[in-house]
């Protein structure tokens, strides 16, 4: 059995960024990155964007070339899976290569989306998207199909659907619930989202059950309980689930993710967990949170890295998410879980505004809506600071209100 200083699982933004970060405090280490996908670690987000659109190439997604990852002596494990973990004697069981002891572990094993249960799952041309895979899947899908239609009208489901209308498929969304986002967003912003998207050609469906995929091998329409939407192919996007499977068969607290401390650490001494996987401690909110976003993913991968090394950092990240959808550029921070009322700055009728959730006049979560760059550092500064807006709230509405005057 070979022995390993330092142990990564899974191939993501989070084991990219811990390796970097072990590297940096431990210049002797040996470190093994052990991924089941067949690719080194790349960049997600333009899955559903620019690399679906054929904008950015398959090689521009990756972090780190082979020349750069083994300049940083970062030996690579592609497509070989970590069956088994014995955190006690610190011992990762390989589907390939042998059992492999660890001074230090890393669970980066993010998620998996979540597949819907209706007759008919199987067939042919339905999608979901989460790897480099999927989207080539996607992409190779539009070239020859004409109809696609979206389950799901979250962030995945409306990148894609613009994506795809832009390349000149005619999309249909179809969402359960009454309306676009309505576990988050204030209906303004709903609307406005919603609008933008179907001014450009997406057809909505909300209130829309998905009771199954009808076609004789290959998905040809998707019945939902008010009717028959005939596709050529189809992308479900309703989620994901942590990756939790090999964490729970090791024992390990789990608690919609794998429980971690301040600085990463697990339940097991000496393993780790980070990105979409982890349920941290949120400084900020005092609340333990898991957050599937790629902001956190290279934060928690930086502090878990550099604690496996012997650094002693807290996790302080204010969780952030971005996403671009046709000309729209969003940015949200925060937590809008937790919040009393609802301001918004500026109209949404001008396509720039920004919404502020509060609870107790304090700022706890921002939307912006192609809003001004240069706010987003302020806005975040009231959140952290928990500043009182009561006296101040037909100032902060008025985007021509300069926000640092409140600091």
């Amino acid at each position: 059995m070979r022995s390993i200083d330092y142990l990564l699982i899974g191939g993501g933004l989070a084991s990219s960024r811990a390796a970097r970060q072990l590297r940096k405090h431990d210049d002797a280490g040996s470190i093994l990155l052990v991924s089941d996908e067949p690719h080194p670690p790349y960049d997600r987000p333009p899955l559903s964007k620019e690399f679906l659109r054929g904008e950015k190439a398959r090689d521009a997604l990756f972090y780190d070339s082979p020349t750069e990852l083994h300049a940083r002596r970062v030996e690579t494990l592609l497509g070989v899976r970590v069956e088994s973990l014995d955190p006690e004697d610190r011992v990762a069981r390989l589907s390939e290569d042998g059992p492999v002891r660890y001074r230090r572990a890393l669970l980066a094993t993010g998620g998996r989306p979540a597949r819907l249960d209706v007759p008919g799952a199987t067939l042919e041309g339905i999608h979901y998207l989460r790897t480099l895979d999927d989207a080539q899947a996607i992409a190779g899908a539009a070239q020859s199909g004409r109809r696609a239609v979206i389950v799901g009208a979250g962030f995945i489901g409306l990148e894609v659907a613009a994506s795809l209308t832009t390349l000149g498929l005619g999309v249909t969304v179809l969402e359960a619930a009454p309306r676009v986002w309505a576990r988050f967003a204030p209906e303004p912003l709903s609307a406005f989202v919603a609008e933008h998207c179907a001014a450009r050609g997406i057809a909505f469906r909300t209130g829309a059950t998905v009771m199954g995929f009808a076609g004789h091998g290959r998905v040809a329409a998707v019945n939902t309980a008010d009717g028959v939407v005939p596709c050529d192919f189809a992308l479900v996007a309703v989620g994901i689930r942590p990756g939790t499977t090999l964490a729970a068969a090791a024992g390990l607290t789990l608690d919609d993710g794998i429980v971690v401390d301040a600085r990463m650490e697990t339940s097991a001494p000496g393993l780790y967990a980070a990105g979409d996987v982890a349920a941290y401690p949120d400084p900020h909110f005092g609340k333990r949170r898991r957050v599937e976003h790629w902001g956190h993913a290279e934060h928690s991968g930086q502090i878990a890295g550099a604690n496996m090394a012997g650094a002693e950092t807290p996790y302080g990240l204010l969780s952030y998410v971005w996403s671009d959808i046709f000309d729209l550029h969003l940015e949200f921070a925060g937590d809008e879980t937790e919040h009393d009322r609802v301001l918004i700055r500026g109209a949404p009728e001008t396509g720039v505004f920004t919404v502020l959730y509060l609870k107790d006049d304090r700022l706890t979560a921002y939307f912006s809506v192609n809003g001004p760059a240069r706010e987003f550092a302020t806005l975040r500064t009231l959140l952290k600071r928990r500043v009182d807006l009561a006296d101040n709230v037909s100032q902060v509405t008025d985007p021509g209100f300069a926000l640092k005057q409140l600091l």
